[in-house]
């Protein structure tokens, strides 16, 4: 694992606007070396500082950042540090904000976003040696390092890795689930195991409740989740130089119509994003509207809670109800897919015939603002979110896996799942690049314009090979439009 060197080489292109207040005033283009920014690490910690902290939404209203923050607080209370909840939109754009003085200090967010910061040096390289990365691979610790002037820069401390999982209600499998749904008889349900039977067994569900209930459940506009059938079968976003969009490369095609083919089993109601926020109502309810969905782990808490809730309201005490929840959530990998992308077939052998899918991935991290004028409490708070038993406090109370191996590894369940699939190669990490952002809008243009082939479109269009890859195509250019604007901008 690279480490952080130390060097005086000048990084005047990178770090133009360091050393600037979080709520002071731009003080122009100076620039700096390596060694004068690491000096901002250096020394006792700032006394009577105030930083402003800014999490992700789910930890602002589980109340956990409130907690952290009193935590921070008080072992650091001899120097009268008051860390505050920044109380801005997670997605705050530190790159317009930050300059004027209305950035937070330490941020939390995904690696897209972040290392769209170090690259126009809003936020600072970090000393390594300072903190605890030995538990973290090198591909998790490589999408914030920035390469420059000869250096091996690390912007992030890696806090949380994400990616899509499966996550079921065991208490909805069918009665007669061993007998019918286990052809490998492996003790395991085939619609959790491979997309060929979890499109059947979608369509199964919605045919018998006449539309009222599903068996999939997610947004079929979701560009972070609907991806993967893309990657899954050779596309790729940057190639070497980030003019090689590679979304449209050989096989890509066959993963969009994976995609168009599993629309129909899931319907119009999914060609929204509210189908991702929706899902968390839908899989917990009496009803059970929804029988699994694809997403991020971070919202089983949410679902255990809501599920939990649902069995009190049946007659459950609140531990029964908990431990009921807890069991019959049940997280796994993503379902495999079918070899040459047709998920309307019946499988003769699982094993041969499909493949475990790659999956869209990104890497959360807490990074610190060049705006700052508390550099050093800004970094022991890094330090402090980063210890071993605050991540763990952190992957309990918000469901988040964690970036270090050794605690997704203790962790067990989700954590352990998401940890080997990143170690096995099979999570392609969005790319750290300012570029990264053009992607999303075309992607999910995209993904609206085929899933509503297969679901409302009158005459569908997209039902030959050529013409999903006519598609691609026309995306493809889509980026290298919002590219070309946002370089003019």
């Amino acid at each position: 694992m690279k480490i952080i060197r130390k060097s005086c080489i000048c990084l005047a292109a990178v770090l133009a606007a360091v050393s600037l207040s979080a709520c002071g005033e731009r003080t122009g283009g100076n620039t700096f070396t390596y060694e004068q920014v690491m000096a901002k690490f250096e020394g006792e910690i700032e006394r009577n500082a105030t930083i402003r902290v800014l999490d992700n939404q789910m930890a602002v209203e589980t109340g956990h950042l409130q907690e952290v923050l009193d935590a921070f607080n008080a072992r650091y209370a001899e120097y009268n540090i008051n860390a505050v909840d920044a109380n801005m939109d997670q997605y705050v754009d530190l790159e317009q904000n930050g300059p004027d003085g209305y950035g937070p200090d330490v941020l939390y967010q995904a690696n897209d976003m972040l290392m769209r910061y170090a690259e126009g040096g809003h936020i600072l390289p970090l000393p390594t040696e300072k903190l605890d990365i030995e538990k973290i691979p090198e591909t998790v610790m490589e999408v914030y390092e920035l390469e420059t002037y000869g250096l091996n820069l690390y912007y992030g401390m890696p806090v949380a890795q994400q990616s899509t999982v499966l996550t079921y209600r065991k208490d909805l499998l069918p009665e007669n689930w061993e007998t019918e749904w286990d052809d490998n008889a492996n003790g395991v349900p085939d619609m959790t195991e491979n997309m060929n039977d979890l499109y059947a067994y979608s369509m199964q569900v919605r045919e018998q409740s006449d539309g009222s209930r599903y068996g999939l459940y997610m947004s079929l506009v979701d560009q972070y989740f609907n991806t993967g059938y893309l990657l899954s079968f050779g596309a790729y976003i940057f190639g070497d130089t980030n003019e090689d969009i590679g979304l449209n490369a050989e096989g890509a095609e066959t993963g969009l119509g994976l995609f168009r083919d599993l629309a129909g089993a899931l319907g119009s109601n999914c060609i929204s994003q509210n189908a991702t926020t929706q899902v968390a109502t839908y899989l917990t309810n009496a009803a059970g509207t929804a029988f699994c969905t694809i997403g991020t782990p971070d919202w089983l808490t949410t679902f255990q809670e809501n599920l939990a809730q649902t069995y009190v309201r049946e007659g459950k005490t609140q531990a029964e109800a908990e431990a009921a929840a807890r069991e019959n959530l049940v997280v796994v990998d993503p379902p495999r897919l079918p070899e040459d992308g047709d998920i309307l077939k019946d499988l003769s052998d699982m094993e041969s015939e499909t493949f475990e899918p790659t999956t869209m991935g990104g890497v959360n991290a807490f990074a610190v603002s060049s705006y700052t004028k508390y550099p050093k409490a800004c970094l022991a708070f890094v330090q402090f979110v980063s210890e071993y038993e605050n991540l763990k406090w952190r992957s309990e109370a918000l469901g988040a896996v964690p970036a270090r191996t050794d605690l997704a590894e203790e962790l067990g369940g989700v954590s352990a799942i998401l940890s080997e699939r990143v170690s096995s190669d099979l999570v392609y990490m969005m790319p750290s690049t300012r570029d990264t952002q053009y992607i999303w809008d075309p992607l999910s243009s995209l993904f609206n314009d085929v899933a509503t082939d297969n679901t409302t479109r009158p005459v569908p269009v997209y039902t030959t090979e050529q013409s999903l890859t006519g598609a691609l195509d026309k995306l493809v250019e889509d980026i290298r439009s919002a590219m070309a604007i946002g370089d003019i901008s």
